[in-house]
């Protein structure tokens, strides 16, 4: 399913609803056996941090290293004076490289941007209105039930009408100030950038970040292609810039219209429900190893997170196999409508569960690197805001929720499955009634081909074999003699054991560790049963993975990003380990390299 899934809607148009589908049970959401879902989990790719390329600074068009980075940048005409290689956004580099940077009219960027700015205040008026007003003929629309309401006679419906025209006019006045769009630069400042009446300050590339964080390794090195140098933040951008246009699958509802007439916040809600939330979690990250992306504002705004990692606690509400009385709800979602389907009142086996999760976040630096996650942290830790803040370098941000989810048999029925909605518990004295997502969706597939809404003039195909691969690895520094040290040997893993298996890398060159990646080959027929820890020959320890982390998926092929030893010294005996702690599947290690500089 092709989902436009923006940080932000750009236009104020009127959305109609569609009644919903009847519900389906939650298997949709994934498994529903109960003790077939996990307690915790994290995903073993790295998730890369990035940023959202606010729309009020350009998008991808954006020169976070120039003199105007951070200034108010709408009006700051002198942006683009600056021609010099470095000076250029990503945009415009690949543009240079693509040999269009002779076609960007600058001149004119800066005539209609402040015919732009001119007309700003007048137009955001009006378009604020008009936002008020959709709010309350849809409201309208839903009380009376038929999309054959003609909203149009009423008379917000006539005032809608007229600001429409009046909006028109205003942009016609821009539209005055002709230009071609035929560069990457251009295509991102009036599409995606602040030559738009009506942007908002959340407005981004939250959507294409969280989706290309996930799907896309980091690119963490200066790339030079034909002579044109990207820094690894300029690669995320325009990765991220590709990844607009998606496949995805997708859970719950956007929820725009969460105010009353009088301004205050709804409290009730159509968002995830708690047995969908769980589910997602435990069968994607717990089960799958897969990452996922939640909205994390629930409310209008959209600020698409992708997910890294969650912990579960669980207390009975019944005692001993005594069932409770529920009124059981499953609710469905069709457009921007959610639907509850009412089963009755049913016995059921309450539980109450408390959830810490994890997800990365874009409100970083643009040249920000990843910090690996850790698996070995304990679950206080977890939890703990201040702490894994510290750990991340912020990050990581976390969120705890407590729901209630129904089964249909005791917590000890191996067969014991989630039934119904379930019932959120985070409660309004804690500040907590809003803070679960508002969606959730999952990227599947790039598809560079559809052109409704990503950047026309990048190519996913050249950014994946032209620029992406110099970034993730660095070109080796000759000076330096020996920076990539392999261990070749075979060893076979015993399985459940706790001594495991291990290879030995000799490092000959007195290399003082800046970077450093471990590339893994472990051929093992379930993933999730081992352990794999490096030691160097100072004695520290790096856990690379550990147990549970990659669930029944075949094989460790892997590079992994190692930090503990970063300013000691490489010379000397490195040790890979591998314990299975499961019985009956097997393997052995195949190889390992060091790369190290």
């Amino acid at each position: 399913m092709k989902k436009r899934l923006v940080c932000a809607a750009l236009s104020v148009g009127l959305g109609f609803a569609t009644p919903a589908a009847l519900a389906a049970d939650n298997d949709l959401y994934g498994e529903v056996r109960w003790n077939n879902l996990p307690l915790k989990g994290q995903v073993s790719k790295s998730i890369w941090v990035g940023s959202w390329w606010a729309y009020t600074r350009d998008g991808i068009a954006y020169r976070h290293r120039g003199p105007h980075a951070g200034s108010s940048y709408g009006t700051a005409w002198g942006r683009w004076d600056d021609k010099s290689p470095s000076a250029l956004s990503a945009a415009e580099k690949y543009d240079l490289l693509k040999g269009r940077a002779d076609r960007i009219e600058y001149d004119k960027l800066v005539e209609k941007g402040q015919k732009y700015a001119s007309l700003q205040g007048t137009m955001q008026s009006k378009i604020d209105e008009q936002r008020t007003l959709v709010r309350r003929i849809n409201k309208a629309i839903a009380e009376a039930g038929s999309n054959s309401y003609a909203w149009w006679d009423t008379d917000d419906g006539k005032r809608y009408n007229a600001l429409r025209d009046e909006i028109e006019t205003l942009s016609a006045e821009v539209e005055a100030v002709a230009i071609t769009i035929d560069t990457a630069t251009e295509y991102e400042v009036f599409s995606h950038g602040s030559m738009q009446f009506g942007v908002q300050n959340w407005f981004g590339h939250c959507n294409a970040w969280a989706a290309a964080a996930i799907m896309e390794p980091e690119p963490r090195h200066e790339v030079t292609v034909d002579g044109v140098t990207f820094t690894a933040g300029e690669v995320k951008a325009l990765l991220t810039e590709a990844w607009m246009e998606i496949n995805s699958s997708f859970y719950g509802t956007r929820n725009e219209d969460h105010e009353t007439e009088e301004g205050r916040q709804e409290i009730s809600y159509r968002d995830m429900t708690p047995a969908g939330f769980h589910i997602l979690f435990a069968d994607q990250v717990g089960k799958r190893d897969k990452s996922f992306v939640i909205d994390r504002f629930t409310g209008s705004e959209v600020w698409n997170q992708p997910v890294t990692a969650y912990r579960s606690k669980v207390e009975p509400l019944y005692t001993g196999d005594v069932a409770l009385d529920r009124e059981v709800v499953y609710t469905s979602y069709s457009g921007a409508r959610a639907t509850e389907q009412k089963r009755g009142t049913q016995k059921v086996f309450p539980i109450l569960v408390t959830t810490t999760i994890h997800w990365a976040t874009d409100g970083l630096p643009h040249e920000a690197l990843t910090v690996p996650l850790n698996a070995e942290i304990d679950d206080e830790t977890f939890r703990d805001h201040y702490a894994i803040r510290e750990m991340y370098d912020d990050q990581i941000e976390m969120r705890t929720l407590t729901y209630e989810l129904w089964l249909d048999k005791p917590m000890s029925d191996p067969s014991a499955k989630i039934v119904g909605d379930g019932a959120w518990q985070h409660g309004s004295a804690m500040g907590y009634e809003h803070q679960q997502p508002d969606f959730a969706w999952q990227p599947l597939a790039n598809i560079n081909n559809a052109r409704d809404y990503e950047n026309e003039f990048i190519d996913y195909k050249f950014l994946e074999e032209a620029i992406l691969p110099g970034s993730i690895t660095p070109a080796q520094d000759p000076a330096v003699p020996g920076t990539v040290f392999s261990s070749t040997t075979v060893a076979e893993i015993p399985d459940n054991d706790a001594t495991g298996a291990s290879v030995t890398i000799e490092v000959t060159a007195e290399v003082a560790i800046t970077t450093m990646t471990a590339e893994v080959d472990i051929s093992h027929t379930y993933v999730g049963d081992l352990r794999v820890t490096l030691t160097g020959p100072n004695g520290k320890v790096e856990v690379l993975k550990d147990f549970g982390v990659g669930g029944s998926s075949d094989d460790l092929k892997k590079t992994f990003d190692v930090k503990a030893f970063n300013n000691a010294s490489a010379r000397g005996t490195w040790t890979l380990q591998v314990v299975d702690n499961a019985g009956q599947d097997t393997g052995r290690i195949n190889g390992v390299k060091l790369s190290v500089k």
